[in-house]
């Protein structure tokens, strides 16, 4: 377990209200779509390695479905190509209209393109930020932003498969609605009751040793797991008890499992695409909601 992201950023987050305009048309280069696609063969491990199925289909790892790829992107932005109409060619396999295509190559041509276009939506990027387009040469991955987003839509698409069973419950407008990077929030300092009234002593001792039902988070001394417990309370917008029964802190409720759950999550995020230091914490996606939206128009 990672615990660093963990300690990144606390405190409840008011965002202004973005309204994002249509994206707009999306020219398809005539050479960019000539000559064969470098397409790696797909792997059980669709959030771990290279990734060629646009679709759902089945995976070796518990059974789980893997989402729609396309579908986390295309959430705060278009469903169909803006400005497009190249008739049955557009159901055509990326793959086999664009070169270099190597994490959304299944998919249809038309899908793919609106998944493009609705990249400006999520990020406000335009085309260039991450392909050479002004020298119309898209197929280039000489920019570090196009890989990186090659990485985000493998990792969105693990978090959705391996935690959510292949529902797409998390979008790239989760995390940045709108924003190249998603804010860094101040880590609280101050100790929630009760741990504000332990003793040194206590606060020194591990929280395993002090609470019962410690698991996700043991060997931590009691004063980090103090500033653990209200930093994930501020986020949730909530108390204590929106995860635990106040009669019975040690119980298990369906929140505590999920919340468990969310830690698993952040550390194989860290682990797996940040090399064990990650900026992605609670306060990424929630931002003092219990629910972070996965598109505009829903609610933080």
């Amino acid at each position: 377990m990672r615990f660093a992201a963990l300690l990144l950023a606390a405190g409840c987050f008011q965002r202004a209200t973005i309204t994002q305009p249509p994206p707009p048309p999306l020219a398809v280069p005539p050479e960019n779509a000539a000559g064969p696609a470098s397409v790696p063969t797909g792997t059980a491990d669709a959030g771990a390695s290279e990734v060629a199925d646009g679709g759902v289909g089945d995976v070796a790892d518990g059974g789980a479905q893997r989402s729609d790829l396309a579908s986390p992107i295309t959430a705060a932005g278009t469903e169909v190509p803006v400005g497009l109409d190249w008739g049955t060619k557009g159901q055509q396999p990326a793959s086999e209209l664009f070169q270099n295509v190597k994490v959304l190559g299944a998919l249809p041509g038309n899908r793919f393109m609106a998944a493009m276009q609705s990249m400006q939506a999520n990020l406000g990027f335009k085309c260039g930020t991450c392909h050479m387009a002004a020298e119309k040469d898209f197929a280039s991955d000489a920019k570090e932003e196009k890989r990186k987003a090659r990485e985000m839509i493998r990792m969105n698409e693990e978090i959705n498969r391996r935690t959510f069973g292949g529902k797409v419950r998390v979008t790239c407008w989760t995390c940045h609605r709108g924003d190249e990077e998603p804010p860094k929030m101040a880590f609280s300092k101050e100790l929630p009751e009760p741990f504000a009234k332990m003793a040194p002593d206590q606060l020194a001792r591990k929280a395993e040793a002090e609470f019962k039902d410690v698991r996700q988070l043991q060997g931590m001394e009691v004063r980090n797991f103090g500033l653990i417990m209200g930093w994930f309370a501020r986020e949730m917008g909530g108390k204590c008890s929106h995860c635990h029964d106040e009669r019975d802190f040690a119980a298990d409720t369906p929140k505590k499992a999920r919340a468990r759950e969310m830690l698993q999550m952040t550390s194989y995020i860290a682990d797996g695409y940040f090399a064990g230091n990650s900026p992605v914490g609670c306060d990424t996606c929630h931002r003092g909601s219990p629910a972070p939206p996965r598109k505009p128009a829903e609610k933080s």
